[in-house]
């Protein structure tokens, strides 16, 4: 089920030199798109430091993953980071499932600004 219009996919706001984005409803083929997009301007400017909330989310698939890791690696090329935050036991199986190879850097809660 998508997001609804009145509930944003993504939220996001300055957290000290960080931005902090939330992500809220399920990430899957027909969201992902739009996602990735938002995320991508969230790493304008040399070295960001992008913090993903997941703790709000209802689903994420394969793509969502994927749509991450390329976020991740668009942050890497601007010598910058990216960092999920996540305690669901099944979002962090697939963020950490070998076969994906993703290795992000997950914490389980929003550091001090």
């Amino acid at each position: 089920m998508p997001a609804s219009d009145d509930v944003p996919l993504l939220t996001s706001y300055a957290h000290g030199a960080a931005t902090l984005a939330t992500l809220r409803g399920e990430i899957d083929i027909l969201t992902t798109p739009e996602l990735t997009s938002s995320l991508l301007l969230l790493l304008d400017g040399p070295s960001p430091d992008l913090l993903i909330d997941l703790r709000s989310l209802a689903f994420i698939d394969g793509t969502g993953v994927a749509a991450l890791a390329d976020v991740r690696s668009h942050a890497d090329d601007r010598n910058g980071r990216l960092r999920l935050i996540c305690v669901h036991r099944i979002t962090l199986w697939m963020l950490r499932h070998p076969c994906l190879g993703a290795d992000f850097d997950i914490l389980d809660h929003v550091p001090a600004a």
